[in-house]
Protein backbone atom coordinates (compact mmCIF):
# COMPACT_ATOMS: atom_id res chain seq x y z
CA UNK A 1 0.00 0.00 0.00
CA UNK A 2 1.61 3.33 -1.16
CA UNK A 3 0.46 6.17 1.16
CA UNK A 4 3.00 8.25 -0.04
CA UNK A 5 1.51 7.75 -4.23
CA UNK A 6 -1.52 10.09 -2.29
CA UNK A 7 1.19 12.62 -2.24
CA UNK A 8 -1.08 14.74 -0.16
CA UNK A 9 0.22 13.43 3.49
CA UNK A 10 3.31 11.81 3.13
CA UNK A 11 2.16 10.35 6.28
CA UNK A 12 4.42 7.40 6.50
CA UNK A 13 7.17 9.24 4.65
CA UNK A 14 7.88 12.03 7.49
CA UNK A 15 6.50 10.34 10.42
CA UNK A 16 10.42 9.93 11.81
CA UNK A 17 10.49 13.57 12.22
CA UNK A 18 6.95 14.04 13.90
CA UNK A 19 5.71 14.96 17.57
CA UNK A 20 2.48 14.49 18.44
CA UNK A 21 3.31 16.38 21.55
CA UNK A 22 4.70 19.66 19.80
CA UNK A 23 2.47 19.70 16.29
CA UNK A 24 4.93 20.47 13.58
CA UNK A 25 3.77 24.10 12.06
CA UNK A 26 4.19 22.96 8.12
CA UNK A 27 2.73 20.00 6.34
CA UNK A 28 3.43 16.71 6.15
CA UNK A 29 4.56 16.56 2.42
CA UNK A 30 6.85 18.64 0.55
CA UNK A 31 5.05 21.12 -0.57
CA UNK A 32 8.18 22.33 -3.71
CA UNK A 33 6.28 18.51 -5.30
CA UNK A 34 2.88 19.89 -4.76
CA UNK A 35 0.88 18.40 -7.95
CA UNK A 36 -2.80 17.85 -6.98
CA UNK A 37 -5.33 20.83 -6.57
CA UNK A 38 -5.88 20.09 -2.43
CA UNK A 39 -1.91 19.95 -2.43
CA UNK A 40 -1.87 23.19 -3.85
CA UNK A 41 -4.76 24.76 -1.32
CA UNK A 42 -2.87 23.57 1.65
CA UNK A 43 0.48 25.10 0.53
CA UNK A 44 -1.23 27.94 0.17
CA UNK A 45 -2.80 28.40 3.57
CA UNK A 46 0.00 28.67 6.83
CA UNK A 47 -3.30 27.47 8.59
CA UNK A 48 -3.64 24.32 6.14
CA UNK A 49 -0.05 23.69 6.44
CA UNK A 50 -0.35 23.27 10.34
CA UNK A 51 -3.16 21.61 10.31
CA UNK A 52 -1.87 19.06 7.66
CA UNK A 53 0.76 18.82 10.12
CA UNK A 54 -1.10 18.59 13.01
CA UNK A 55 -3.56 15.45 12.10
CA UNK A 56 -0.14 13.85 10.30
CA UNK A 57 0.99 14.15 14.05
CA UNK A 58 -1.64 12.56 15.96
CA UNK A 59 -2.66 10.07 13.32
CA UNK A 60 1.00 8.71 14.51
CA UNK A 61 0.29 9.03 17.92
CA UNK A 62 -2.61 6.70 17.63
CA UNK A 63 -1.43 4.45 15.28
CA UNK A 64 1.33 3.37 17.52
CA UNK A 65 -0.94 2.39 20.97
CA UNK A 66 -3.95 1.28 18.64
CA UNK A 67 -4.32 -2.71 18.37
CA UNK A 68 -6.25 -2.74 16.09
CA UNK A 69 -4.04 -0.66 12.90
CA UNK A 70 -6.08 -1.93 10.03
CA UNK A 71 -9.17 -0.54 10.52
CA UNK A 72 -7.67 2.34 11.64
CA UNK A 73 -5.27 2.66 8.59
CA UNK A 74 -8.58 2.09 7.03
CA UNK A 75 -10.12 4.73 8.45
CA UNK A 76 -7.40 7.33 7.98
CA UNK A 77 -7.11 6.11 3.95
CA UNK A 78 -11.06 6.62 3.14
CA UNK A 79 -10.39 10.62 4.63
CA UNK A 80 -8.00 11.18 2.73
CA UNK A 81 -9.70 10.05 -0.61
CA UNK A 82 -12.67 11.84 0.67
CA UNK A 83 -10.48 14.98 0.25
CA UNK A 84 -9.16 14.04 -2.43
CA UNK A 85 -12.42 13.23 -4.40
CA UNK A 86 -13.96 16.53 -3.21
CA UNK A 87 -10.54 18.97 -4.54
CA UNK A 88 -10.67 16.40 -8.15
CA UNK A 89 -10.69 20.15 -9.84
CA UNK A 90 -10.59 22.86 -7.44
CA UNK A 91 -10.91 23.25 -3.78
CA UNK A 92 -12.26 25.68 -1.33
CA UNK A 93 -9.76 26.43 1.41
CA UNK A 94 -13.09 26.90 3.98
CA UNK A 95 -14.05 23.28 3.46
CA UNK A 96 -10.64 21.83 3.62
CA UNK A 97 -10.28 23.98 6.81
CA UNK A 98 -13.45 22.64 8.25
CA UNK A 99 -12.71 18.87 7.07
CA UNK A 100 -9.19 18.98 8.75
CA UNK A 101 -10.60 20.37 11.90
CA UNK A 102 -13.04 17.73 12.20
CA UNK A 103 -10.78 14.40 11.38
CA UNK A 104 -8.43 16.79 14.03
CA UNK A 105 -10.93 16.77 16.92
CA UNK A 106 -11.98 12.51 16.37
CA UNK A 107 -8.00 12.04 16.17
CA UNK A 108 -7.60 13.81 19.81
CA UNK A 109 -10.37 11.22 21.08
CA UNK A 110 -10.10 8.64 19.10
CA UNK A 111 -8.50 5.22 21.24
CA UNK A 112 -11.80 3.10 21.91
CA UNK A 113 -11.61 -0.34 20.46
CA UNK A 114 -14.04 -2.94 19.84
CA UNK A 115 -13.42 -6.64 19.86
CA UNK A 116 -16.12 -9.16 19.73
CA UNK A 117 -16.29 -12.99 20.41
CA UNK A 118 -19.27 -14.68 18.60
CA UNK A 119 -20.48 -17.50 18.45
CA UNK A 120 -22.74 -17.07 15.70
CA UNK A 121 -26.25 -16.82 18.23
CA UNK A 122 -27.53 -14.16 20.58
CA UNK A 123 -24.42 -15.29 22.99
CA UNK A 124 -21.80 -12.73 22.15
CA UNK A 125 -18.53 -11.27 24.14
CA UNK A 126 -17.29 -7.96 24.04
CA UNK A 127 -14.06 -6.42 25.21
CA UNK A 128 -13.46 -2.79 24.89
CA UNK A 129 -10.16 -0.82 25.37
CA UNK A 130 -9.75 2.64 26.12
CA UNK A 131 -5.65 2.89 25.66
CA UNK A 132 -3.94 5.45 28.34
CA UNK A 133 -0.35 5.07 26.64
CA UNK A 134 1.76 2.32 25.04
CA UNK A 135 1.91 0.12 28.01
CA UNK A 136 -1.62 0.63 29.39
CA UNK A 137 -5.18 0.30 28.47
CA UNK A 138 -8.42 0.43 30.31
CA UNK A 139 -10.62 -2.59 30.03
CA UNK A 140 -14.37 -3.73 29.90
CA UNK A 141 -15.31 -7.20 29.10
CA UNK A 142 -19.06 -8.23 28.51
CA UNK A 143 -21.10 -11.03 27.55
CA UNK A 144 -24.52 -11.20 26.98
CA UNK A 145 -27.28 -13.13 25.97
CA UNK A 146 -30.93 -12.04 23.91
CA UNK A 147 -29.84 -8.53 26.03
CA UNK A 148 -29.41 -9.80 29.26
CA UNK A 149 -26.18 -9.83 30.59
CA UNK A 150 -24.17 -12.78 31.98
CA UNK A 151 -21.02 -11.30 33.16
CA UNK A 152 -19.85 -7.53 33.18
CA UNK A 153 -16.38 -6.24 34.39
CA UNK A 154 -16.46 -3.90 35.80
CA UNK A 155 -19.49 -4.77 37.63
CA UNK A 156 -21.16 -1.64 38.01
CA UNK A 157 -21.08 2.06 36.73
CA UNK A 158 -19.95 3.01 40.07
CA UNK A 159 -16.58 0.47 39.80
CA UNK A 160 -13.43 1.87 38.83
CA UNK A 161 -12.28 0.88 35.93
CA UNK A 162 -9.32 -2.12 34.72
CA UNK A 163 -6.26 -0.99 33.50
CA UNK A 164 -4.28 -3.51 32.58
CA UNK A 165 -0.82 -3.46 31.70
CA UNK A 166 1.51 -4.84 29.45
CA UNK A 167 4.43 -7.20 29.69
CA UNK A 168 5.55 -7.60 26.47
CA UNK A 169 3.99 -7.59 23.10
CA UNK A 170 2.53 -10.67 23.92
CA UNK A 171 1.06 -10.29 27.05
CA UNK A 172 -1.16 -8.14 29.31
CA UNK A 173 -2.49 -8.33 32.49
CA UNK A 174 -4.76 -7.22 35.48
CA UNK A 175 -6.00 -8.25 38.67
CA UNK A 176 -7.78 -7.10 41.72
CA UNK A 177 -8.35 -9.31 44.81
CA UNK A 178 -9.02 -12.93 43.66
CA UNK A 179 -9.55 -12.27 40.02
CA UNK A 180 -6.86 -11.90 37.49
CA UNK A 181 -7.24 -11.83 33.85
CA UNK A 182 -4.32 -12.48 31.34
CA UNK A 183 -4.48 -11.66 28.02
CA UNK A 184 -2.16 -13.19 25.00
CA UNK A 185 -1.99 -11.02 22.20
CA UNK A 186 -1.81 -12.47 18.71
CA UNK A 187 0.56 -10.26 15.73
CA UNK A 188 0.81 -10.99 12.89
CA UNK A 189 4.21 -10.46 10.76
CA UNK A 190 3.72 -6.72 10.93
CA UNK A 191 3.50 -6.68 15.02
CA UNK A 192 -0.50 -5.63 14.50
CA UNK A 193 -2.48 -7.46 17.05
CA UNK A 194 -4.80 -9.67 15.09
CA UNK A 195 -6.43 -11.71 17.78
CA UNK A 196 -7.14 -10.93 21.94
CA UNK A 197 -7.17 -14.27 24.44
CA UNK A 198 -8.56 -13.15 27.71
CA UNK A 199 -7.70 -15.87 30.36
CA UNK A 200 -9.83 -14.93 33.75
CA UNK A 201 -8.87 -16.79 36.73
CA UNK A 202 -11.42 -19.16 39.00
CA UNK A 203 -11.74 -15.42 40.81
CA UNK A 204 -13.46 -13.77 38.45
CA UNK A 205 -16.78 -15.92 38.87
CA UNK A 206 -18.23 -13.24 40.36
CA UNK A 207 -18.52 -11.03 37.37
CA UNK A 208 -20.59 -13.99 35.93
CA UNK A 209 -23.85 -15.53 36.34
CA UNK A 210 -24.68 -19.64 36.25
CA UNK A 211 -21.96 -21.36 34.35
CA UNK A 212 -20.67 -18.51 32.07
CA UNK A 213 -17.36 -16.73 32.54
CA UNK A 214 -14.92 -14.27 31.18
CA UNK A 215 -12.57 -16.05 29.34
CA UNK A 216 -12.24 -15.68 25.69
CA UNK A 217 -10.83 -15.37 22.20
CA UNK A 218 -11.44 -11.92 20.77
CA UNK A 219 -11.29 -10.31 16.85
CA UNK A 220 -11.32 -6.96 15.93
CA UNK A 221 -14.75 -5.73 15.61
CA UNK A 222 -13.80 -1.94 14.52
CA UNK A 223 -16.03 -0.13 11.86
CA UNK A 224 -14.51 3.27 12.09
CA UNK A 225 -15.41 5.80 9.16
CA UNK A 226 -13.99 8.99 8.39
CA UNK A 227 -15.12 11.53 10.74
CA UNK A 228 -17.07 13.77 7.90
CA UNK A 229 -18.23 11.20 5.94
Amino acid sequence: MRIASFGLFGLFLAFSSLRAASPPQSASFDCARASHPLEKTICASPKLRALDGEVAALYKARLAILFDKQAFRGQQRDWQQILRTRCAKACDPASVERDYIVQRDSLRSFGEELWEASYKTANIAQLTINHIDARQFDFALRRDLDGKALCKLPAGDGEAGAIATLASPAKASWAAGACRIDFALTRDANGHVTRIDAMASAGCKRYCKGSYGLSDAFLPANNWVASNQ
